[in-house]
C-alpha cells in the first residue's frame, strides 16, 4: 500500500537539517557551520530533512543514505529552523519521497547574491557533528 497523501507543509517552528558531507562546511576551529553548506549554486533548490516525527537515530540513518547516496562521508549536520529560513524570503517545499525530504527554494539565480543568503543561514544554524558509532563488546568467555 502507498501513500498518496501530499506531505504536511513546513511550519516556522520545525527543525531542519543540512547534511554536512564536506569537512570543509565546518570551521574546524570553533564548529560553526560555513555559508558553503547552504549554497545551492549550480542547482536551483537546496535539499534539507526535516526533523518531523524521526527520532534521532533515524534522522542519522537518512543522512547516512544521502552520504551512501555521493558516495561522500557523513561528518555531521547543520540543524536549523524553519523560519530561519522563510525569514530568508526563500520557501521550503517538501517532497514524497524520500522520508522527510524537501527542497529550499526562491534563490536568486546568481552566486553572488546566494552566498549573501548563505552566510546569514550558517550563522543561525547549529553544527551537530555524526555520533561515532558504539563499540560492541563481545563475550569471550
Amino acid at each position: 500500500m502507498t501513500d498518496d497523501t501530499a506531505p504536511s507543509p513546513v511550519t516556522d517552528n520545525e527543525w531542519l537539517a543540512r547534511f554536512i558531507l564536506f569537512s570543509r562546511w565546518v570551521r574546524s576551529s570553533d564548529q560553526r557551520v560555513r555559508q558553503d553548506a547552504f549554497i545551492p549554486y549550480p542547482f536551483p533548490d537546496l535539499s534539507v530533512t526535516r526533523h518531523l516525527g524521526l527520532s534521532d537515530a533515524e534522522l542519522w540513518q537518512l543522512g547516512q543514505a544521502v552520504a551512501d547516496q555521493r558516495p561522500a562521508v557523513l561528518y555531521g549536520r547543520a540543524d536549523i529552523q524553519a523560519l530561519r529560513v522563510k525569514g530568508q524570503s526563500l520557501r521550503i517545499v517538501p517532497t514524497r519521497n524520500p522520508k522527510n525530504h524537501a527542497n529550499i527554494t526562491g534563490w536568486p539565480s546568481g552566486k553572488p547574491a546566494q552566498k549573501i543568503i548563505a552566510l546569514e543561514l550558517a550563522d543561525k544554524a547549529h553544527f551537530v557533528p555524526r555520533p561515532q558509532p558504539v563499540r560492541q563488546e563481545t563475550d569471550q568467555g
